[in-house]
């Protein structure tokens, strides 16, 4: 059966999905979810059905070509790459990642003779989906070479057998990573198992105005009690939008017993069950007291961030890269602080991964690489172009190379190391689907 007949005739298929898959743009009805977002996650009994019929078309790979990459020394495949164009899709949502794919990264590619063509997403379900039809349609030579990816788009496209790889290894950046660092070998509690080259370091923690907020919560019941003495000066993005997801994920941490009960590959039913009405309380009791007494909430990141800088806010919990952003761009007050829940907030890196249709694999691989690279982590640490931390360990690098990510460090504004040592991984994608679905019913 084709994938489309499949996902809109089978109803009860599509109905499962419904309950499990967070509706896309932003609507709490789940009845009104468009079609292209029916693959946002890969966990229920119906998608695996889906995927495995992906997968059956391509447990013979495709062969684009007669040069297999992975089967290449690093020479044969800049050799192979050169005179190419590599489509990279990526999150599009940002003008600074935008900047830095487009000047930095283009150039690096244009050393090496080879062509970056930047494909912009809304969402990264969008890169996904178009690797699901085109492989199900039988296109062995797709439009897209990398993507920018994690979590659940990740385990959509692993478990159906849709990624080139492994092919980590043959990587020259892999030298300088820690691999025993679960933050490189996992993703979302899933695997890698090189299928998936290291690109961001990514924390989600806490800002704060300190002329206005003097005593810095720790935990959920601090911050609880902060939002009723101060009410309207905190305020979160709304889910299904990614910050909004990852708030309700500490949330789950921080009333549910802590990060290490949800760690591992495999979603807990019962755990869930058992949690899941105690989140449900703690953001019921914590709305009155939100912005606009929770009546509405920030659609994206760069709105809330627009009501800290304002003044509206006094309380954000926000991406690491964009406090270091904010201050060194004088968007933020000067006495904009980031500081961590303990043990709550998020260690939440991203990577990026090669379609099993790619045309250009080794154009993919040489990308791949160049993102993962010394150099690479270097120029979109800086926070006047990105402030995304390096996944690296610094000290694989040379001393030279050690001291400049020491001189962007100290340029940074925070105190990195501290606030790094505080945060806990980001477990199986399941949760977040779960989260998504119980605010949109519970709460919105």
């Amino acid at each position: 059966m084709a994938l489309a007949a499949f996902l809109f005739h089978d109803d009860s298929c599509t109905q499962f999905l419904l309950r499990f898959v967070a509706p896309m743009p932003y609507l709490p009805d789940p009845i009104t979810l468009p079609r292209r977002r029916f693959l946002t996650l890969a966990g229920g009994s119906c998608l695996t059905v889906l995927l495995s019929n992906c997968a059956s078309q391509t447990s013979q790979k495709p062969a684009a070509t007669a040069f297999d990459p992975r089967q290449a020394t690093w020479d044969e495949i800049l050799a192979a790459a050169k005179g190419s164009t590599v489509n990279w899709a990526m999150w599009g949502g940002s003008d600074s990642t935008n900047k830095f794919a487009d000047q930095w990264v283009g150039e690096q590619l244009k050393g090496y003779g080879v062509t970056l063509n930047r494909v912009p997403l809304g969402d990264t379900v969008e890169a996904v989906n178009k690797v699901v039809g085109e492989v199900q349609a039988g296109q062995t030579k797709g439009s897209i070479d990398l993507i920018w990816i994690n979590g659940e788009n990740f385990r959509t496209l692993k478990q159906g057998n849709l990624l080139y790889g492994p092919f980590t290894d043959k990587l020259p950046a892999m030298q300088h990573y820690d691999l025993s660092n679960p933050a490189v070998l996992t993703d979302f509690g899933l695997p890698i198992d090189g299928y998936e080259a290291p690109y961001t370091g990514s924390y989600y923690v806490m800002a704060a105005d300190s002329a206005k907020v003097t005593q810095q919560p720790q935990n959920f019941t601090e911050l609880l009690d902060w939002a009723k003495a101060n009410p309207g000066r905190f305020a979160y993005v709304a889910p299904p939008e990614f910050d909004g997801n990852r708030f309700l994920l500490t949330v789950l941490y921080g009333v549910g017993g802590g990060y290490e009960q949800y760690a591992g590959a495999e979603f807990n039913e019962e755990l869930w069950n058992q949690n899941a009405p105690k989140v449900t309380a703690y953001l019921k009791e914590l709305e009155p007291f939100l912005w606009r007494e929770g009546q509405t909430y920030p659609p994206t990141q760069a709105r809330l961030q627009e009501l800290f800088a304002n003044g509206e806010i006094w309380m954000m919990p926000v991406f690491i890269s964009k406090v270091a952003e904010g201050l060194a761009g004088d968007m933020f007050p000067k006495t904009t602080r980031a500081f961590t829940l303990p043990q709550l907030s998020l260690n939440d890196p991203s990577f990026t991964a090669i379609p099993i249709n790619a045309s250009n694999p080794a154009g993919g691989m040489i990308l791949a690489n160049i993102l993962a690279s010394p150099e690479g982590q270097l120029q979109k640490f800086q926070p006047a172009v990105w402030g995304d931390p390096p996944l690296l360990d610094v000290q694989k690098l040379s001393p030279e190379m050690q001291q400049k990510f020491a001189q962007v460090e100290a340029s940074y504004g925070l105190p990195l190391k501290e606030l790094i040592s505080n945060t806990v991984p980001v477990v199986n994608a399941e949760y977040t689907a779960r989260l998504r679905k119980l605010w949109a019913d519970e709460v919105a």
